[in-house]
C-alpha cells in the first residue's frame, strides 16, 4: 500500500494481476543467499526494475533495465556486485542477494513501465527464519476434528506466545494445496490483536495472542494444510499447520441413496430367484412332455409298464433336484 502512495507524482500506478508474477514469501537465514524471481509480460514495456521497501522507510530503487538492452543499471548504493546481482532474460528479471544481513529482510517489488504507466507486482516478502536453538516465539495451531463438506464453515485458531518488541507485527495465513509446490498467501493482518494478554517475568515482557481465520462456504478447492505465521522482532515464526479435509458429497452415502441402492439389490435378488424358478418349471415341463410322448409310443409297442416306470423315475429325480 505504501508504494502506491509514494509514486503518484511520477507515474500512474495500476494493479498488475497476471502481468507480473512474484513469489509472495521467501524465508531465509542470516548469511545465506536467496533468489527473488520475477516473471513478466514482454509486450509493450520500456523497462523493468526492482524496488526495496523496508518497514517504516521509503521505497528505494535497486536497479532497472531498459527493455531489450540486456544491461542493468544499479541505483542507491546497490551496485555492489558481491552483494546484489540481477539476471535478465526473456520475460524474467531475477534478483539475487548474497550473504543476507538483517537489513536485507524487507519487501521487494518488481515493476515494469510503459510510457507514463508503472505496474508493480504483488511483492515478495523476505523474512528472517529463526533457528530452533534460539526460538523465543511459539506458534500453536489446533487441529480440526469435525468432518467438513462443501458449503460448511470452519474457524481455524492460532495461539502465539512471543516477546514484546518494537517494530512490525503481522500475522499471515498460508494454504499449501495438493499439486502446488509453494504455499500461497491467503490472508494478512497487521498490528497486534485485541485478543492479547501481556505478562512480565524476570525483567522480560511476553504476550499471548489468539488469532482466527474464518472460512465460509467451503469448496473442495479449499482443502489443504493451513499455516499460521507471525512476524515479530524482525523474524517469522510458523505454526505446525492445520489440515483441512473436505469430503465431496458426490461420493458420500446419504439416506436416499442408501434406500435406492438397497431396493436395487433386492430387485436383482428377486429377479434372479424368479429366473431360477422359471428355468426349473420349463425343464420339468419339457421332461413331462417327453414322458407323455414316450408313454404313447410305449402303448403302441406294448411296453407301457416299463416306460411309465421310467417317466415316474424322471419326474421324481426332477422333484428331488428342486
Amino acid at each position: 500500500h505504501y508504494l502506491q502512495l509514494c509514486f503518484p507524482c511520477l507515474h500512474e500506478t495500476y494493479e498488475s494481476e497476471n502481468f507480473i508474477h512474484q513469489h509472495p514469501l521467501l524465508v531465509a537465514e542470516l548469511g545465506s543467499s536467496v533468489i527473488l524471481p520475477c516473471s513478466h509480460s514482454d509486450d509493450f514495456i520500456n523497462s523493468v526494475s526492482w524496488y526495496k521497501h523496508s518497514f517504516g522507510k521509503k521505497p528505494l530503487l535497486i536497479a532497472y533495465s531498459e527493455h531489450g538492452s540486456g544491461s542493468v543499471t544499479y541505483q542507491n548504493g546497490f551496485n555492489n556486485t558481491n552483494k546484489y546481482c540481477i539476471r535478465t532474460g526473456t520475460g524474467s528479471f531475477n534478483l539475487t542477494i548474497i550473504h543476507l544481513e538483517e537489513y536485507d529482510f524487507a519487501t521487494y517489488y518488481c515493476a515494469v513501465s510503459f510510457l507514463n504507466i508503472i505496474k508493480f507486482g504483488e511483492g515478495t516478502i523476505l523474512l528472517h527464519k529463526e533457528s530452533d536453538g534460539i526460538r523465543s516465539t511459539t506458534v500453536l495451531q489446533q487441529p480440526v476434528s469435525d468432518r467438513l463438506h462443501p458449503g460448511d464453515s470452519v474457524t481455524l485458531q492460532c495461539s502465539v506466545i512471543s516477546q514484546i518488541c518494537a517494530g512490525e507485527y503481522s500475522v499471515y495465513w498460508f494454504r499449501h494445496s495438493s499439486g502446488h509446490s509453494h504455499p500461497g498467501l491467503i490472508y494478512t493482518r497487521d498490528n497486534r490483536s485485541d485478543q492479547c494478554t501481556e505478562r512480565s517475568e524476570n525483567g522480560s515482557s511476553t504476550q499471548s495472542c489468539v488469532y482466527s481465520l474464518s472460512q465460509t462456504e467451503l469448496r473442495p478447492s479449499d482443502a489443504g494444510i493451513y499455516y499460521c505465521a507471525v512476524v515479530t522482532c524482525g523474524k517469522i515464526h510458523f505454526g505446525n499447520g492445520t489440515k483441512l479435509i473436505i469430503e465431496d458429497l458426490q461420493f458420500m452415502w446419504n439416506p436416499i441413496t442408501l434406500v435406492l441402492a438397497t431396493m436395487n439389490i433386492m430387485t436383482m435378488i428377486v429377479i434372479t430367484i424368479l429366473l431360477i424358478v422359471i428355468q426349473k418349471i420349463l425343464i420339468r415341463g419339457i421332461l413331462v412332455l417327453l414322458c407323455l410322448i414316450l408313454f404313447q409310443v410305449g402303448e403302441v409297442l406294448n411296453k407301457v409298464p416299463k416306460l411309465n416306470w421310467d417317466c415316474n423315475q424322471i419326474s421324481n429325480s426332477v422333484t428331488v433336484s428342486e
